[in-house]
């Protein structure tokens, strides 16, 4: 029985190593773990709706937060006010749902290049300034009321902007 063991133990062994290295070969071609909805992420070399996805920190810098995660690169992103970025990662699969990364009182212009805005200084025709962010979808109503404001409202996760024009196109300074 003692001459058993050792037969077994090498099998057992073989079986891990083997285990091992297809989870490394699987991560490591398969894309590995895909952003989660929540998450700020960069996009490089985008080639229409597809990108290479990388994780960022959410800072007032990173253009793109994940608002959800499709499993089928054919499926539709979540309905609502306004049109979520749909980017299928170069690397992995399914499909990302992307809403801008827009911080509370900082202010932003519409990217020339892209579905996104870029962080500017508060002066300029196209430039508005986040006056509030509500954690909940279709808030637009708690957004100041005027001529110079607007909303931006995502079902998921429930996120509505509340933008005031920084300067009106005839060079006036808005109510900001």
């Amino acid at each position: 029985m003692a001459g058993m063991r050792k037969p077994v133990l090498v099998i057992v062994l073989a079986a891990v190593v083997v285990a091992v290295a297809a989870g490394f070969v699987f991560v490591k071609f398969s894309g590995g773990p895909q952003a989660k909805a929540g998450e700020c992420v960069a996009l490089a070399n985008r080639n229409g709706d597809h990108a290479d996805v990388t994780g960022a920190g959410c800072g007032t810098d990173v253009k793109f937060k994940v608002g959800k995660v499709l499993a089928d690169g054919t499926s539709s992103c979540p309905a609502g006010d306004d049109d979520y970025v749909q980017v299928v990662p170069n690397a992995g699969s399914g499909k990302l749902c992307l809403l801008p990364n827009l911080a509370e009182g900082v202010c932003y212009r519409p990217a020339d290049d892209e579905d996104s805005w870029i962080k500017v200084e508060c002066k300029g025709e196209e430039t508005v300034k986040v006056t509030k962010v509500f954690a909940s979808a279709g808030d637009d109503a708690a957004c100041p009321d005027g001529e110079d404001v607007a909303s931006i409202v995502y079902a998921e996760p429930p996120t509505t902007y509340c933008l005031t024009l920084v300067q009106r196109s005839t060079g006036e300074p808005s109510g900001t």
